[in-house]
């Protein structure tokens, strides 16, 4: 008799703000930044139970199951439980690959939740799976929340947040192209901030972070992103897409990550489809969310 799969969806991320404080004597960078859902974007993991062991089969990836953080997700939990239940994933991957968009990280996020909710395991309390999930990724914590949050750390320390998107259609684009994070990094690191100020957005989404907001029911943030002055002079790609997005009528875009999508809101829904389909006539993905 054929077992009957357990349907999940990874849903995308993007960052709205992403500013690098600086670089850690570990080597990691620590981030102050706004990570968002995007549910518009995800795979979807179809999971189905068996005798023993975790597979993976992707129609799009030949990667080896044990270099796919859904299989680390799935062994780190048991080496932390014990409980190392026979599965069998197939993996539906839409949200790109290397475009700033935390696709792996969800991925590895819904097993986490899928193993630590299965009613014979023994389960995890929140800290413990929050310190599991960030050994396999910086941003995966964020995936066992269920909306918005300020992230600092390396992206491990969350705050979750409310952020007003209401009335906004989201446009996402993402550009046929990789961008290496840890290329972006090291960039990023030997750019002169003498010769190469930060230039301050004036797009406001939200209300203030800080902590004595009792008259502001929201966050706020500026779209801006630091990973941009050195991504987008080297990639040029992705910079005329965010040009494209802002004289198509966006009243803002941003980089998610460290690249290669851009986010972009737009007041009038119409006027956001219009550019999408500009945009899918170029052979330029791209997806729309209402908020």
């Amino acid at each position: 008799m054929n077992k009957t799969a357990t349907i999940l969806t990874a849903p995308a991320k993007v960052n709205l703000y992403l500013k690098i404080v600086g670089k850690r004597a570990d080597g990691y960078h620590e981030l102050d930044t706004l990570f968002h859902p995007f549910p518009a974007l995800a795979d979807t993991l179809a999971i189905t139970e068996k005798d023993e062991g975790c597979s993976i089969h992707c129609a799009d990836f030949d990667l080896p199951a044990e270099d796919n953080l859904i299989y680390k997700a799935w062994d780190k939990y048991a080496e932390a439980t014990g409980f190392r239940p026979g599965l069998h994933i197939e993996l539906t991957k839409k949200t790109p690959t290397g475009a700033g968009l935390g696709g792996g990280s969800s991925d590895a996020a819904t097993m986490l939740r899928y193993l630590n909710n299965h009613p014979k395991s023994p389960g995890m309390e929140h800290a413990q799976i929050n310190a599991l999930a960030a050994k396999l990724g910086a941003d995966v914590p964020f995936f066992l929340l269920d909306g918005p949050a300020w992230a600092k750390g390396i992206g491990e320390e969350l705050t979750p947040c409310e952020v007003d998107l209401v009335g906004l259609t989201a446009l996402l684009v993402c550009p046929d192209v990789h961008v290496n994070t840890a290329w972006a990094y090291k960039a990023w690191s030997n750019v002169d901030p003498i010769k190469n100020p930060q230039k301050k957005d004036s797009f406001y989404l939200t209300t203030s972070p800080c902590g004595n907001n009792k008259a502001a029911s929201k966050t706020r943030a500026t779209l801006f992103n630091d990973f941009e002055r050195v991504v987008l002079p080297e990639f040029s790609v992705i910079r005329e897409t965010k040009e494209f997005l802002l004289k198509s009528g966006a009243c803002g875009a941003v980089m998610s990550g460290s690249g290669a999508s851009v986010i972009s809101f737009f007041k009038d829904k119409a006027l956001a489809e219009k550019t999408a389909s500009e945009l899918n006539a170029k052979n330029v993905d791209s997806v729309i969310h209402i908020f």
